[in-house]
């Protein structure tokens, strides 16, 4: 067991993110009450679909990392459709070859005991099992986040996912979102400038326009961003 595992990215309790979407995440698994990352799962025992009114309220109660109360959402036009990853632009300037590594390993480490299409037709779902440390956990598993700003559709979340399945040819499931409140948090830019690499840069090089006060703060509701 590796210390990375140990370091959860976050740990949240159910009855806290049910409290602050005014809603019940639904399914029947008894003792699942934490809420942690997908990655942090080292086994999966069951999966189930949200409720439409419980995942649009997690989507919507989705804040600002300077700005908690700010709920950049809140008035959106939300939904899930596929989307040609090559036709959308992105934020970040590069892409970790080892995530995409890791994403390759999930269709069957994860997804393998469920009759899934696997990441490109994935919905949003939880995941119930065992974290690291023997412990029950769930985790939320939503496809990558699209903000659409006039003419601009940029992915805010899940640029590795959207590189595996435009290397494959295939759409992938999106959550797309307009009529959002604040700007995007970075200059979207063209695949093209981006560049696959093996370290992260150094955070000014990250984007293009930074603008962190923008940053959409996912992990407030269990969300892995």
């Amino acid at each position: 067991m590796s210390e990375e595992k140990l370091n959860l990215k976050f740990d949240i309790p159910l009855s806290a993110i049910e409290e602050i979407i005014d809603a019940h995440i639904n399914g029947d698994f008894s003792g699942y009450d934490r809420v942690v990352s997908p990655r942090d799962l080292a086994e999966v025992r069951g999966m189930c679909f949200f409720k439409k009114e419980a995942f649009y309220r997690l989507i919507r109660n989705i804040g600002l990392k300077n700005n908690p109360a700010a709920r950049p959402y809140k008035d959106a036009r939300i939904k899930v459709i596929g989307a040609d990853p090559h036709g959308l632009s992105v934020g970040q300037t590069f892409v970790m070859q080892e995530k995409i590594m890791s994403l390759l390993k999930l269709r069957k480490e994860v997804f393998g005991e469920f009759v899934v299409k696997g990441i490109s037709k994935m919905p949003p779902a939880q995941m119930y099992g065992i974290d690291y440390q023997g412990r029950k956990a769930l985790a939320f598993y939503i496809p990558p986040i699209v903000e659409i700003h006039g003419e601009q559709i940029a992915i805010l979340d899940g640029i590795h996912r959207s590189k595996l399945c435009d290397g494959a040819g295939t759409t992938v499931n999106a959550v797309h979102i307009s009529n959002v409140a604040y700007p995007l948090p970075f200059e979207p830019i063209s695949w093209e400038e981006t560049s696959i690499v093996s370290e992260k840069p150094p955070i000014e090089k990250r984007y293009k326009g930074l603008r962190r006060e923008y940053f959409r703060d996912l992990a407030v509701v269990g969300i892995d961003g």
